[in-house]
């Protein structure tokens, strides 16, 4: 097998799910040898105008509290990081390589014209960006003529059914065996549940709080556990008994998943949720929505339930019933929930994205060495 150089394209540099997992499958790609590099603009956000006193005030409370903070998941890695200090990233800004490959709808517009000295395009699809963009712009890069590498069966499903493209390779997301890894426990002294906040209303933590408000209607001692990268934003009302944790440290975030009796993940729509996974690695039962991605790693009813999008009502049921299991029976959802959180590796997905991309790049200098012999 040949080493490949290999450049990934990011949107940006952040603290969100999808940045994490495209630098945790590039370092496993480097574990298996290949040459990898991650490049992003790294530009800094402008201030608001002065003339808006209180967008200026909520721009310096937000850095007060994240001074001491992680700023974003590329501030090192093991893959070679080529921070670009502008928009887009142009194909001088990386080297030479066998594969470029886009991760975000705008990036895929970038790399689209980029010479063949970059390699063979490909598009790792980790949504259905529709909320991130013009929809018409979006639509167009998944009926582009590249190989197409997903992380949710939902995803490959997209793509054949919506995109007539019945060739995208399933690469799900892994699990970083390091850090979250848990031994067998029972369940917390104090009824607890957790989840992670995001401002985005297709997050659907709207929908979350209401549930554990009625919740918190029958078990009035429960405990809420949540993190995000954002402070909290307005909401009408919010669970009492509620811990936020404001961008926490990495090895703080699997004692939050350890201390709860269940994860939440209420999105509305979710290309893989990788809270809910690393969340079932430390042995906690899942309750989501059925919104893509989690489906993969839920099965309703053996290690965690599935609700309806939205429904704050049935989200609230599936809490109770599993804060009130016995302990018996809560610990066989929550070895249930291991064992399947147990199939997602990094590097086994890595070994699937090694075999697409080796075979793509030998298919592409065949094609090429035939044309060359047919134009001589």
């Amino acid at each position: 097998m040949s080493r490949l150089r290999i450049n990934w394209i990011l949107p940006a540099a952040n603290m969100a799910g999808g940045t994490k997992s495209n630098r945790l499958i590039a370092e496993a790609m480097v574990r298996r040898g290949h040459d990898v590099c991650i490049a992003y603009p790294d530009v800094p956000v402008a201030w608001p105008s002065l003339r808006h006193p209180r967008a200026v005030l909520r721009r310096c409370w937000r850095g007060w509290l994240t001074r001491s903070k992680q700023r974003h998941h590329l501030e090192e890695s093991t893959a070679t990081l080529l921070p670009v200090l502008y928009l887009p990233v142009r194909a001088n800004d990386v080297p030479d390589a066998d594969v470029t490959i886009a991760t975000w709808w705008q990036t895929m517009e970038w790399i689209r014209d980029w010479p063949s000295s970059k390699g063979i395009k490909a598009y790792f699809i980790r949504h259905y960006e529709l909320h991130g963009g013009d929809p018409e712009r979006v639509k167009a890069t998944y009926h582009l003529p590249v190989q197409k590498l997903v992380i949710a069966r939902w995803l490959q499903r997209l793509m054949r059914e919506e995109f007539a493209d019945p060739n995208a390779i399933l690469v799900p997301n892994g699990v970083d065996w390091n850090q979250f890894n848990s031994t067998p426990r029972g369940k917390a002294a104090i009824p607890t549940v957790g989840m992670l906040y995001g401002r985005q209303p297709w997050k659907g933590c709207d929908t979350a709080f209401a549930a554990l408000l009625r919740v918190q209607q029958q078990l009035a001692n429960l405990r809420v556990i949540v993190f995000g990268s954002a402070p909290l934003g307005r909401h009408t009302r919010l669970p009492a008994n509620l811990e936020y944790h404001l961008r926490p440290a990495q090895n703080v975030i699997p004692k939050l998943y350890r201390s709860s009796d269940c994860w939440l993940v209420c999105s509305t729509s979710e290309g893989f949720g990788m809270p809910g996974l690393e969340a079932a690695a430390c042995r906690c039962p899942i309750v989501s929505t059925r919104c893509g991605g989690p489906e993969d790693y839920v099965e309703d009813g053996i290690s965690g339930r599935l609700v309806p999008v939205g429904d704050e009502r049935a989200m609230a049921d599936a809490t109770l019933d599993i804060l009130r299991l016995d302990e018996p029976a809560w610990r066989k959802m929550s070895e249930a929930s291991y064992s399947i959180a147990r199939r997602f590796d990094w590097d086994r997905s890595a070994e699937i994205l090694e075999a697409t991309l080796v075979r793509i790049v030998e298919r592409a200098r065949v094609e090429g060495t035939a044309a060359a012999a047919a134009a001589t």
